[in-house]
């Protein structure tokens, strides 16, 4: 069979924010590889992805891996991988995450095989904790529509570390004192090469309670198997100016979300600001950082996984007993509050200002913050040291506005937030002007709705391009509605 050449031994590389159709691409730029997969009867587990990637070997393509991205491209998922018969046995699924994870973070796997966890256990990602059920530091993802559970159980996605290689299923125990379990539908390789639907066709409530007892009995063990697996994964190490940047600039990553227009360059300096004070109080670790990053770029912290026992206290998605930091939000699980503000306090100034805030500024500042799912702890302490104001003023103001009420944010106070100064300032991009100056003339003209505020404040300037392309902006805005 002839095979694609690199001389230069350079692979190449599809991506794409938007979506990569695999199939198109295998027939158009991979003929070879692709009449391979249909000769072969191998059935591609996702049609779809945003990376594609060649595989070399000798300079040669011999294969292909795809991944998908969530959350602006920090973190991965492998969804397919396909080497050439003749070419396998030789490290690629080993190499490919190997360097994955030398040179950005580690990658969860969508719906693993049993051949790739067997892979996976030969190359020290993975152990077995009993005859057949493995523990993995790599995370298994399934989609919502492909999770099977003994109990009822929600259209929500699965992530899990473990896997059952008797039902070529991964696994995870939502509730062990009940043996509620939930478990992958079987896969057509899994069909094919190991009959895995005659052991699923055994399996009994007997099963699932043998499981459950399995982790809890064996819950510090399977615990500690998991942290040594993940000690020992090649993971690149971040520091903290390669995820921020250092003072006065800004990393590759935000600078390239600033670029593709994710985030305003406001905004991305108060991430920078609150990436820096999370990680000098302890609330994050290097390993997490880039997790954070990404949480905080996402402003909508959509929740894909609620039905499991265990879950982060910041951000409420679940969690497993071995996780150093949230998954998801990137908060360090251990962090100690106490050490956390005797940290944030000397980088502090003491010296009160004669100056005192807009309440409704500091309102604003804090409803933020929790709208970000921040710690109430650390908001509170954030405001308190950063404002001239304490919790019971700020909670007054609250209370009697109707914004804040049992630790959430109630209707009042969202609409609050969506009518506030600020929040038009940072929409609209408007960073060339004066903020305080632009919020006394906001609440000068409150008669007037928010856009045509902004519209007179604008008018006041001489028609400068910057300034005519934002008042642009909020008529088009207008036009909409």
């Amino acid at each position: 069979m002839n095979t694609i050449s690199r001389n230069d031994g350079t692979q190449r590389v599809f991506l794409s924010e938007g979506i990569l159709n695999v199939v198109e691409i295998l027939q158009e730029n991979y003929p070879e590889i692709y009449e391979s997969i249909q000769k072969e009867g191998f059935i591609l587990k996702y049609g779809q992805c945003n990376l594609f990637k060649e595989l070399l070997f000798e300079n040669n393509v011999v294969g292909f891996c795809s991944y998908d991205f969530s959350r602006e491209f920090m973190t991965l998922a492998l969804n397919n991988i396909y080497v050439l018969p003749q070419y396998r046995g030789n490290s690629f699924l080993l190499n490919e995450l190997a360097s994955t994870m030398a040179e950005q973070n580690k990658p969860s796997i969508m719906e693993p095989t049993r051949l790739i966890v067997e892979l996976l256990i030969e190359y020290g990602f993975a152990s077995k904790i009993t005859d057949n059920i493995v523990a993995s530091a790599i995370e298994f993802v399934v989609p919502a529509d492909h999770v099977l559970s003994n109990m009822e159980y929600g259209l929500e996605e699965l992530s899990t570390h473990f896997y059952d290689l008797d039902i070529c299923a991964s696994i995870h125990i939502l509730d062990v004192e009940r043996s509620h379990v939930a478990y992958s539908a079987p896969l057509n390789y899994d069909i094919i090469h190991y009959d895995c639907l005659d052991y699923r066709n055994r399996i009994s409530d007997e099963y699932f309670e043998e499981i459950s007892k399995t982790f809890r009995d064996r819950d510090v063990e399977i615990m500690n198997v998991i942290l040594d697996l993940e000690e020992n994964l090649p993971i690149k190490t971040y520091t903290l100016d390669e995820i921020i940047g250092p003072e006065g600039e800004f990393s590759f990553y935000i600078q390239s979300m600033i670029d593709d227009a994710h985030v305003t360059q406001q905004k991305a300096i108060e991430i920078k600001n609150q990436i820096r004070e999370e990680y000098e109080a302890g609330m994050l670790l290097n390993e997490s950082l880039l997790v954070r990053l990404a949480y905080l770029f996402d402003e909508s912290h959509k929740e894909r996984i609620t039905l499991h026992d265990d879950v982060c206290p910041y951000c409420g998605m679940p969690i497993d007993s071995h996780d150093r930091f949230c998954h998801f939000c990137g908060i360090n699980l251990d962090y100690d509050i106490d050490e956390m503000e005797s940290s944030l306090l000397t980088s502090i100034d003491d010296t009160e200002s004669d100056f005192k805030e807009d309440i409704r500024f500091i309102a604003y500042k804090f409803l933020k913050l929790i709208e970000e799912r921040i710690d109430m702890d650390y908001a509170i302490f954030t405001i308190e040291n950063t404002y001239n104001i304490n919790w019971s003023e700020m909670k007054e103001f609250l209370d009697i506005n109707g914004y804040f009420s049992q630790d959430h944010i109630t209707p009042e106070g969202f609409g609050f937030l969506k009518s506030h100064p600020l929040h038009f300032w940072n929409k609209y991009h408007m960073e060339i002007i004066d903020y305080t100056d632009f919020e006394n003339y906001f609440y000068i003209h409150e008669d007037l709705t928010p856009k045509e505020i902004c519209l007179n404040y604008l008018n006041k300037f001489e028609k400068e391009e910057y300034i005519l392309d934002i008042i642009n902006e909020i008529k088009k805005d207008c036009s909409n509605f």
